[in-house]
């Protein structure tokens, strides 16, 4: 019987970040599954980046009361890579996961570490526009100009310690020993580490403990916006062409962020596709569509286990929405005509799992401890952190995880 020092489960940015650094004594398991993937749940631009292969998703759960579906990717390297490509540090009075690194400085400490390593773009202000209470703070965002990891290197590098399998479950043996159910084999280690996100982890804990009464964690919750611009009241600079990001503060306090998107054929559907294409220059300079991120909303989503996977999900702190926040982009030249209000949001902002156990609701830390786990299993994913601020926060979760692996790295040589 063979038996791993450490089995890493999860191929994204995180998961292969930690087998970056551990991959001497560690197994790779991607999540790539035998199972046929219903494709036709699956947002548009993923459909397209994975170019219809459903083979690179793990699981896909879909909600037919609420037309809403979650899926955890099995794509090396990790859908980060390209969704959005924008790599933000988060500041001082943004939220950076305060309960992980304590002081600001060492969570600053680890963002510096991970530009070494995967040098990117720093944002800085194009332009500060004051009106009234408010300012509309123009970001040249951080935008990455290609993958933090290549694929290809990280297959050629590592070939032999990268299972393309799908986990089902796993089984404490005794103090030392985790045994780990694939589709297609039972391994064993010594260290299992959870790195597959909040969707991935959830499925595997509620495969592995009967128990569990459902998981939940966060996503963010953006409105999506549509409207014209104006000519002449356009106080925006022209920076960049694919998209624009906006600071909203009110009293000198982020309330909300913004990212106002050029016009892409390729976000719209086959049908409207070659129609945008066509009028595309003229789309481009009269109208704009966007997102809107409100302080404090996000999208409670729980997966109950009853028979089969159950999946729900309800917005959290809605109070703090006002549709004037958004209807001030109107002074910067930006006339809102449709505001429209997502069911769930179709997350990479996912965080903060949860598992109810027992009638009691636990951090997946907790959880872990709970069931004397915390020796053998860990996570360094996402789902370890508590709150995240209203910019993308791969670069965060980056962090995170470099400063864990680092704690516990002498358990894993």
């Amino acid at each position: 019987m063979k038996i791993h020092k450490n089995i890493i489960i999860g191929a994204g940015l995180i998961g292969c970040h930690i087998f970056n650094k551990i991959s001497k004594n560690s197994l790779l398991i991607t999540g790539k599954t035998k199972k046929v993937i219903n494709s036709r749940n699956i947002h548009p631009k993923i459909k397209l980046k994975l170019k219809k292969n459903t083979t690179k998703f793990s699981d896909l759960i879909y909600s037919k009361k609420n037309d809403f579906y979650i899926y955890s990717s099995s794509e090396i390297g990790g859908l980060s890579n390209y969704w959005g490509k924008q790599f933000f540090n988060y500041q001082k009075n943004d939220y950076w996961p305060k309960s992980i690194f304590k002081k600001y400085s060492s969570y600053k400490k680890n963002l510096d570490e991970i530009d070494k390593l995967y040098p990117s773009p720093q944002q800085n202000i194009a332009k500060n526009i004051k009106k009234n209470n408010f300012q509309f703070i123009q970001i040249n965002p951080p935008i990455l100009r290609k993958p933090l990891l290549s694929k290809n290197n990280i297959l050629r590098k590592y070939k032999k310690k990268i299972l393309e399998d799908r986990v089902i479950s796993f089984k404490k043996i005794n103090e030392k020993l985790i045994l780990v159910k694939t589709e297609k084999k039972i391994l064993y280690c010594r260290n299992l580490i959870l790195s597959a996100g909040p969707i991935g982890n959830a499925l595997i804990l509620i495969r592995s403990f009967k128990k569990i009464s459902y998981a939940t964690f966060k996503d963010d919750n953006p409105r999506m916006i549509f409207g014209f611009r104006f000519k002449k009241s356009n106080n925006l600079s022209s920076n960049n062409k694919n998209l624009v990001d906006l600071d909203i503060k009110k009293k000198n306090k982020l309330v909300n962020f913004c990212i106002i998107y050029d016009v892409n054929p390729y976000h719209f559907s086959n049908l409207l596709k070659k129609i945008i294409f066509f009028f595309k220059d003229i789309l481009g300079k009269y109208f704009f569509y966007g997102q809107f991120w409100i302080n404090g909303e996000y999208n409670e989503i729980k997966i109950k286990n009853d028979k089969k996977i159950i999946l729900s999900a309800t917005t959290k702190n809605k109070y703090n929405y006002d549709t004037r926040s958004v209807k001030n982009l109107n002074k910067i030249g930006l006339k809102v005509f449709k505001i429209l209000n997502l069911k769930f949001a179709f997350g990479f902002h996912y965080h903060c799992l949860k598992i109810k156990f027992n009638g009691k609701l636990f951090s997946i830390n907790q959880f872990l401890n709970n069931r004397k786990l915390n020796k053998n299993v860990y996570c360094f994913d996402s789902s370890v952190i508590e709150k995240i601020g209203l910019k993308p926060p791969t670069k965060t979760y980056l962090a995170t995880a470099n400063h864990l692996i680092k704690k516990f790295e002498g358990k894993f040589k």
